[in-house]
């Protein structure tokens, strides 16, 4: 599974899906699939719709991240009308989805839309595309449990396994009357064409995810149609039913044929026309007709792609007006001359070229020749003559400027004749004291400490990761805001590790509940003026850029005044942006 964030996920939601993928790590061991944050934002509202895009070899599906938001239970999806959720006593409710709404069926089927309008702008077909819904939240149960609701929709909890069923199912849906897989090359394509920022997978990470290799892009309208050809007009039996709570076995597969088996198959048709002119020949020597000797053209495939059309000498006549005419048979015992025959000597020859004029004869004085040479020799002198005062002139020049300058500078300095030096830039952070706005709020700075390791600096299975792995650098920080009327306090820290792989590892293990984190400075004792003891209730978010991840924690400082948890969310999400000092 290769799992695609190119800018920072904005929900937890995201972070929760993305960090399980990514613990699967890539390559087709566990699911051949690539899974690209692309939100789709629908309405002035800047409701999302999607959350993400999932490219399999059999399709393409549309994935929603469906949080579900201070509620526990059993939830109950239908292909129509509102999802309910029930406690494991009482009675069942209307459930509630961050963003708002009851259900994501309808936002799903608009994504699914225009994903299929831009691939197809760009010239892909994309084909059927499955709609995934993945509930995230206190979910103890999914009704109906196989999470198929029928047309493409299919509900997953946030779990391996029914994450897993729900990738499967997507398949099966959108590889049905699909007569080609998607290769590396269409998937690129998608991809720029679903507008993904940054770099995309390369070639190489394409094909270990189980896509066959194609330089060229396969997914165009004019090129699936004749690969459609070959597909048996009679219809599909009817699937295997599966026993009571198991998953009904999966279709098979459609073997594609290899480029080895299509050069055999186009070798194998060769030689069978080559058979059928010498048999054709032998049968027209027996019956006394002489045919005339000239290669024998292969037979063409019936598919022609990207190549020019036919000439119009063998359309038929003019316009092809007399393609269907039967050629007329030779006589028995005329001798056919073959088209490819000499032409006749004509009776008027072309008259051949006319000869160019003789130059004149020329005559050269010896004198002349003399003068001529002494001539060119006294102009080069006063050439070199000339250029040799220019460069005195300019070194005249250059000389009495730097002297007039010396004494400049000796005047200004108190004749010490040392030059001053150029300002030095250096990397500064920032100070405590200092505001940075972010949105509409603003960070005051209240605290900062630069450490060279992570060894002491985390608790929990973190710790256990930095033993194994230390960072190269931990900036940490503490502000201070005001939201909602109350005080807010925000921890960041931001981690630099050895590379790109191990920053990922070490977002993925700290977005798991329970597996301890980074410590703040407010849980190794820093203290500010107005700052709570610890971090009561707080709110995650965490982001990576190359090698560096920056976790961020808010909280309310007194509990008692404390406002909507939406609220105390969205300040860590800005705490992302919020500065740190630099590392040493």
């Amino acid at each position: 599974m290769l799992a695609l964030t190119p800018a920072p996920l904005q929900t937890a939601g995201e972070r929760a899906l993305f960090g399980e993928l990514t613990r699967w790590d890539t390559g087709a061991s566990v699911r051949a699939a690539v899974v690209a944050a692309l939100p789709l934002i629908d309405g002035p509202l800047g409701r999302r719709i999607s959350d993400a895009v999932l490219l399999v070899p059999e399709g393409i599906a549309v994935v929603r991240i469906a949080e579900v938001l201070r509620q526990s239970g059993v939830i109950k999806a239908v292909p129509e009308g509102a999802w309910t959720i029930a406690p494991e006593s009482g009675p069942g409710q209307a459930l509630q989805l961050a963003g708002g709404g009851s259900t994501p069926l309808d936002g799903l089927m608009r994504a699914g839309m225009e994903v299929a309008m831009k691939l197809r702008r760009a010239g892909l077909e994309p084909g059927r595309i499955a709609r995934l819904t993945v509930l995230v939240g206190d979910v103890t149960g999914l009704v109906p449990a196989d999470g198929d609701l029928g047309e493409g929709d299919l509900v997953s909890l946030l779990e391996t396994r029914s994450l897993l069923l729900g990738i499967a199912r997507s398949s099966r849906y959108s590889g049905v009357d699909n007569p080609r897989l998607w290769t590396t090359a269409d998937v690129r394509a998608a991809l720029e064409a679903l507008e993904l920022p940054g770099r995309g997978p390369s070639v190489e990470e394409l094909n270990g995810e189980g896509f066959p290799y194609s330089p060229y892009v396969l997914r165009r309208p004019e090129l699936l149609a004749p690969a459609a050809l070959g597909a048996p007009a009679t219809p599909a039996p009817a699937p295997a039913t599966a026993p009571a709570g198991q998953e009904p076995p999966a279709p098979p597969v459609r073997e594609q044929p290899s480029p080895e088996a299509i050069a055999a198959a186009v070798a194998a048709s060769a030689a069978a026309g080559h058979a059928a002119a010498a048999q054709e020949a032998a049968a027209a020597q027996q019956a006394g007709v002489q045919q005339a000797p000239g290669p024998v053209a292969p037979p063409r495939d019936t598919v022609a792609i990207d190549e020019p059309s036919a000439s119009r000498d063998d359309a038929g006549g003019i316009g092809g007006l007399f393609a269907g005419a039967e050629p007329e048979p030779p006589a028995v015992g005329k001798v056919v001359p073959p088209r490819t025959a000499a032409p006749p000597t004509a009776a008027f020859q072309q008259p051949p070229p006319p000869a160019p004029p003789a130059m004149p004869p020329l005559y050269w004085d010896q004198n002349q020749q003399a003068e001529d040479a002494e001539e060119r020799s006294g102009a080069r002198g006063r050439v070199l003559l000339m250029t040799l005062v220019a460069v005195l002139v300019v070194a005249a020049l250059g000389l009495g400027g730097w002297f007039l300058l010396r004494d400049g500078d000796d005047g200004g300095s108190g004749g010490t004749g040392a030059a001053p030096t150029a300002p030095q830039t250096q990397v500064t952070g920032p100070a405590v004291g200092d505001v940075q706005v972010v949105g509409a709020a603003e960070y005051r700075v209240e605290a900062l400490q630069v450490d060279a390791t992570c060894a002491g600096h985390a608790y929990g299975d973190t710790a256990d990761f930095f033993a194994g792995l230390d960072c190269t650098g931990l900036s940490r920080a503490l502000y201070s805001t005001q939201v909602e009327g109350a005080a807010v306090v925000v921890a960041v820290s931001r981690v630099r590790m050895p590379d790109t792989g191990a920053a990922r590892n070490l977002q993925a293990l700290t977005d798991r509940n329970g597996s301890g984190n980074v410590s703040d400075l407010l849980r190794e004792g820093v203290r500010y003026t107005g700052s709570p003891d610890e971090l009561s209730g707080a709110e995650y978010a965490s982001a990576v850029s190359g090698p560096a991840v920056t976790i961020v924690e808010s909280a309310w400082v007194d509990e008692e005044t404390a406002g909507s948890s939406a609220a105390i969310d969205a300040v860590a999400e800005a705490g992302l942006s919020l500065a740190t000092p630099p590392f040493e």
